[in-house]
């Protein structure tokens, strides 16, 4: 039971570290008044960051 309790926290853990890491630049690009997009920026949109820990495309108007 202690070794099953030990894994879960350690799980739940790094989810919430690894979150607050993608959480960051997500923040970062919706302050700039971006939004995120899962292709590249295109047409009158310009990329000015990333989303989700670098997984996603930060574009602006």
């Amino acid at each position: 039971f202690q070794g099953c309790f030990f894994v879960c926290f350690v799980f739940v853990f790094i989810f919430f570290l690894s979150y607050s890491q993608e959480a960051a630049d997500t923040v970062a690009c919706r302050q700039n008044h971006g939004s995120c997009s899962f292709i590249a920026c295109s047409g009158s949109l310009v990329d000015i960051g990333t989303c989700r820990g670098g997984k996603l495309k930060c574009c602006k108007w």
